[in-house]
Order: structure tokens, then C-alpha cells, then sequence
């Protein structure tokens, strides 16, 4: 057993990241474009809205069935509306990005195989 383990668990500290500015020899910074970045961020955007969106839908239907009011619920139907057809729309952008950005990885890995 290490110095750094306690009862053969490792230390918090062999978990740290290493410092940030050097470079992998395997994976260098660069080996991932720019493009494919993007994509990765606007996949990961687009899901957390889409969760959001779901959250939503998921507390208003709640509301709708405890919902005595009339008033509050022709407004809560209208934000189930809303929150529905936003769903539908990212729902699609969302399946575009993937596609693009799966695209994007395959090209990435051939270069690498061929590097």
C-alpha cells in the first residue's frame, strides 16, 4: 500500500487534474477542431434546454391536475402548448446537430488513424 492510499483507497489528490497547460502526447489539444467543439457545446446546450423544457412540462401537468381554477388552467394548457411546441423544434434542431457533430468525429478519428 502507497503512502497516498488509506485502506486501499487513493487519495483525493491522485484524482486531480493535471496542470492544464501541458499537452497530452497522446491526445493533443488541437487534435479536436474548433467546429467540432462548437458542436459539442451546442449538442450539450440544446440538451439542457431540452431537459429544462421537460422539467417544465413535467411540473405543469402537476399543476394542471391539482388546478381548481379555470382561469389557471386555460394558462397552464397554454404553457403546455408552448412548452410542447418549443420541445418539437429542438427536439429536430437537436437530431441535426447530432448528425453534423457524429459526422465531425468520424472525420476526426480517420485523420487520426492516418496520422
Amino acid at each position: 500500500m502507497s503512502a497516498s492510499t488509506e485502506n486501499g483507497v487513493p487519495a483525493l489528490h491522485e484524482f486531480a487534474p493535471h496542470d492544464e497547460g501541458a499537452e497530452h502526447p497522446a491526445a493533443p489539444r488541437d487534435a479536436i477542431s474548433p467546429d467540432l467543439r462548437r458542436f459539442l457545446a451546442e449538442i450539450k446546450g440544446q440538451a439542457q434546454f431540452l431537459l429544462y423544457l421537460a422539467d417544465q412540462i413535467e411540473e405543469s401537468l402537476d399543476h394542471l391536475v391539482q388546478e381548481g381554477d379555470p382561469c389557471q388552467g386555460a394558462f397552464l394548457c397554454r404553457m403546455l402548448g408552448m412548452y410542447s411546441a418549443q420541445l418539437e423544434t429542438k427536439h429536430q434542431g437537436l437530431g441535426e446537430k447530432i448528425a453534423e457533430t457524429c459526422q465531425e468525429v468520424y472525420v476526426t478519428v480517420r485523420e487520426h488513424e492516418h496520422a
